[in-house]
């Protein structure tokens, strides 16, 4: 396997593990009843700011832009000492369906990396 396959492959799995944390993030955010435990919260900012990270090095600047609103956003929910009120998640829920949206019109092919020139950087 080239260089260029690998990173291909790379990005493309990128992609897939997003889906995952995506889902894991809504699970994270849906109250079970009025209010939702800030532990639920910090565990959802976690996965939000590796995943902003992740896409900025993956060469998505349009995903990693709405990860780092909604990882913002979710530092301020997780200074509460009490549980969070259902009706103060809902920018964090609007980001997350933004980023939704943003990822789910994604294609690996839209990297800054998955076309990249491999060449130049072997003699």
């Amino acid at each position: 396997m080239t260089m260029q396959e690998q990173l291909r492959a790379l990005v493309e799995r990128h992609l897939v593990n997003l889906a995952e944390q995506l889902v894991t993030v809504t699970q994270l955010l849906t109250p079970a009843d009025e209010t939702l435990p800030v532990a639920q919260v910090v565990e959802a900012e976690a996965i939000m700011h590796q995943l902003k990270g992740t896409a900025g090095s993956m060469g998505f600047p349009d995903i990693g832009a709405v990860a780092s609103a909604l990882d913002e956003n979710l530092k301020v929910l997780k200074t509460s000492s009490a549980p969070i009120p259902a009706a103060e998640l809902a920018p964090a829920l609007e980001l997350l369906s933004t980023l939704q949206r943003v990822a789910d019109n994604t294609t690996p092919a839209m990297s800054k990396l998955y076309n990249a020139d491999l060449s130049k950087l072997v003699p």
